[in-house]
């Protein structure tokens, strides 16, 4: 389990802290100690068990929110996600998981890719 504080480093001067607060049925949620109580920042570990097509997957999502508050004084959440979906089928291997998030984070790596998904194109 991964009980020791996270630090993420973002783009910019955006490094975060993120410290364990609470850990329940082997699933955890961690907060940025330096975000203010009405608008915090939450680092989430779920693992989970659904299926596809008859087939269990085991599920490992892992999230990050940003809250911030708005002109109305409203909090409003943006989030990303990473999802990890292994099919418990022999067929599948952890090293084929792997390889394609590295495939992924490839993509996501490419200078302009992303802004590019955010403004929608396919």
């Amino acid at each position: 389990m991964l009980l020791d504080d996270i630090t993420l480093v973002g783009d910019s001067a955006s490094t975060r802290m993120y410290s364990l607060k609470s850990v329940t049925d082997g699933n955890s949620i961690r907060g940025a100690s330096t975000a203010p109580l009405n608008a915090p920042e939450t680092l989430t570990i779920k693992h989970s068990v659904s299926s596809r097509g008859g087939i269990q997957l085991d599920r490992h999502l892992v999230r990050l929110d940003l809250t911030k508050i708005n002109g109305a004084f409203q909090p409003v959440v943006g989030s990303v996600y990473v999802n990890f979906e292994v099919p418990r089928d022999s067929v599948f291997t952890a090293a084929m998981i792997k390889d394609m998030k590295t495939q992924m984070v490839n993509l996501l790596a490419v200078a302009g890719n992303v802004d590019k998904l955010l403004a929608g194109e396919p």
